[in-house]
């Protein structure tokens, strides 16, 4: 059972991401060995960061390579970083792939901004359904039992509530144009890392948390999606609205993806 509290702090996850990929990335610009980079950043606040921090380190200083740790770290990583580290060791391009995982999940923190804006009211819709529900017991005398009945409201709220945290959090950040705007951002941050189209695809449609665009993209063979131009494969995929296959689209014919991040800035910013 996950509480109300914990489950709302994980939707910060993404900042303490940006912040550890951002602080390793320093220690390496330094000179820093990777271990040394790791260590010198501390714990971090998140526990799941923590956990993919305290992974690398001990792996790290017992001469393991980073591609080796992401494979083997399960759930401590998502797919996205797995591809783009394990990418950036194997090319010697660590740094690049250290930025973009900062610049993506800095991104990502803004959304999830967004998302828990919207959480408020109902939020506090609930909080205070606890307290008028059980009015009728005061009406009549009972102080004592609205009170335990409140009380028992507002505890299950906070104790049990991580749940409806959860389900209000992908309510909200299912919305289609969150989900095109992660998918926008996933892609340009994957195709910039230098991963094939196939690949960066199906990187994408991760990063967008959105089951529909998942078992879309999922659909597809390796060969049709590195073969077909992406705007093609994707022109039925449920949520992809007519410009934003259009910019796909222009990104594939002038090779500057980069247009995809700025799109996706457009529809963090209001734009529908």
């Amino acid at each position: 059972m996950i509480s109300f509290l914990s489950a709302y702090r994980a939707l910060d996850d993404s900042r303490h991401r940006a912040e550890f990929y951002r602080m390793w990335r320093a220690g390496q610009s330094a000179g820093l060995t990777i271990p040394h980079a790791l260590e010198v950043m501390g714990p971090r606040e998140s526990p799941p960061s923590e956990a993919a921090r305290r992974w690398l380190l001990d792996g790290t200083t017992k001469g393991r390579g980073v591609a080796d740790l992401v494979r083997a770290g399960g759930a401590r990583f998502e797919q996205f970083e797995r591809s783009l580290l394990t990418l950036g060791e194997e090319t010697g391009s660590l740094d690049d792939a250290l930025r973009l995982l900062a610049d993506f999940y800095t991104k990502k923190h803004t959304l999830m901004l967004w998302v828990q804006k919207q959480m408020a009211y109902p939020f506090f819709t609930t909080l205070m359904a606890c307290f008028i529900a059980p009015l009728q017991l005061l009406f009549f005398g009972s102080a004592r039992a609205y009170v335990l009945a409140a009380g028992s409201g507002v505890c299950a709220l906070f104790v049990a509530g991580g749940a409806l945290v959860n389900a209000a959090a992908r309510y909200y950040g299912n919305k289609p144009p969150l989900a095109r705007a992660r998918f926008a951002r996933g892609l340009a941050t994957a195709i910039q890392a230098g991963l094939p189209l196939a690949r960066s695809v199906r990187l994408a449609a991760d990063a967008s948390s959105n089951d529909a665009i998942r078992a879309y993209v999922g659909a597809y063979s390796e060969r049709t999606l590195g073969e077909r131009p992406v705007a093609e494969s994707l022109a039925q995929c449920p949520h992809m609205s007519p410009d934003l296959l259009a910019v796909i689209e222009t990104a594939e014919r002038t090779g500057d993806f980069s247009v995809l991040s700025r799109f996706a800035d457009l529809y963090e910013d209001g734009f529908r």
